[in-house]
């Protein structure tokens, strides 16, 4: 193939070099269990189709360098001794595929980082732990009033209550009680050849209710494209670009919604992002919705998003339905806005939180510790969750001796 060189703004993109960036395309079902390989056909990354190859450098560079002065988080000169943490990973290295980066901070200081055949600023695809991003976007409009965790889908979408489905809520869509069967049937939320609009007016046409709103759990990605939706709607901002100035910018975050695309970008899993830059939006979280000295989000919304917004519903769909090393492991794992609440006592208050993803991103937040930490790897959550488990648990016990 040849290779086709693209000049913007200083920086120097190759064709070539971007075909096997992005060799994963999700075709998932309700727990994004289904890959399959393509040579990036929905990013159309060919030599005879310079623009767009340009289009798409630009979409790169919005993610990339939204925050062109990016801060490492400082070291710390804590005395915790992670020594134990080091020989454990080192014995489990063939569960993540012998590729394993982990960084964890204090107070907004690194106090352990390591890294095995992978970088703390490898970028890789998120799936799920992308959920956790979305769900603050979702947050920032409700501080600007623009939205109310109890509106009702039909306030934006009236499309929806003429199909009968207008009175779900805004936290029911981002905590999995929407009453839909997890992902649409159709897979529209998945889609290259819809937009965002067309994915969600499809889901209000075609896909039925599985149970009443409000009262089943069922994990999947079509209720938060609907919010997604309803946030282009009132901010009148597109997906990525909302995202940008909500979350990224104030978070020195860069991450871009890679799949589906930019056209229909996967709310509940497309994100495309490093370690180190997810940190910063867990620091954030961590410290009550401020990022080195900037408010990003209410420390009530940061309260919302921490707080179990089931309801009680009935847990029928999860992948996630118990944490065995949680300080109560037999509690059932409930959902916040955006994330799992999987460490808590035995009176049920939330100590930990985290957004797991397919491809093995791994991030929390502990704010009993003022902690946050995130396990990136190149093998499947399947594969990894219950290491990645006892990894979190064994921080957590050298900062708590």
């Amino acid at each position: 193939m040849k290779t086709l060189s693209v000049r913007i703004g200083g920086v120097t993109a190759e064709s070539g070099r971007f075909t096997l960036i992005f060799p994963l395309l999700i075709s998932a079902g309700g727990f994004f269990v289904s890959i399959r390989p393509e040579t990036v056909s929905g990013l159309l990354i060919q030599s005879h189709k310079p623009m767009k190859i340009a289009l798409l450098i630009l979409l790169m560079l919005t993610g990339f360098l939204c925050c062109t002065n990016s801060v490492a988080p400082e070291p710390s000169s804590n005395s915790y001794d992670f020594s134990s943490v080091d020989r454990f990973i080192d014995n489990n290295t063939a569960v993540y595929q012998d590729s394993i980066a982990v960084l964890v901070s204090q107070n907004g200081k690194v106090i352990y980082q390591k890294e095995h055949n992978l970088t703390i600023d490898t970028k890789r695809l998120i799936a799920s732990a992308s959920k956790w991003l979305s769900g603050a976007v979702i947050l920032a409009l409700v501080d600007e009033k623009k939205l109310a965790l109890s509106d009702t889908v039909g306030k934006f979408l009236p499309l929806f209550t003429r199909y009968g489905k207008g009175n779900i809520t805004i936290r029911q869509l981002f905590s999995h009680t929407a009453g839909f069967p997890g992902d649409s049937p159709e897979k529209y939320e998945y889609r290259r050849d819809l937009t965002l609009a067309q994915a969600v007016d499809s889901i209000a046409v075609h896909t039925q209710l599985a149970n009443p709103p409000g009262t089943v759990f069922r994990y999947g990605s079509a209720s938060m494209h609907v919010a997604g939706r309803i946030a282009e709607l009132v901010s009148g901002k597109s997906w990525q670009v909302l995202f940008n100035e909500k979350i990224a910018v104030p978070c020195d975050l860069r991450a871009t919604y890679l799949l589906v695309n930019l056209r229909n970008p996967l709310i509940a899993g497309g994100a495309w992002t490093s370690a180190r830059d997810y940190l910063n939006f867990l620091e954030m979280i961590v410290s009550k919705g401020v990022f080195r000295g900037n408010r990003v989000l209410s420390e009530q919304s940061v309260s919302e998003m921490l707080r179990d917004q089931t309801g009680g519903a009935t847990i029928q769909a999860t992948p996630y339905p118990a944490n065995p090393y949680s300080k109560n492991p037999v509690a059932s794992v409930r959902y916040g806005i955006g994330n799992w609440l999987d460490v808590v006592d035995a009176s049920g208050k939330v100590l930990e939180s985290s957004s797991p993803g397919l491809f093995g991103a791994h991030p929390w937040q502990d704010s009993k510790n003022q902690v946050a930490g995130i396990i990136f790897t190149r093998t499947t959550t399947r594969q990894s969750a219950v290491t990645s488990l006892k990894i979190r648990e064994m921080i957590r016990n050298s900062i708590e001796k």
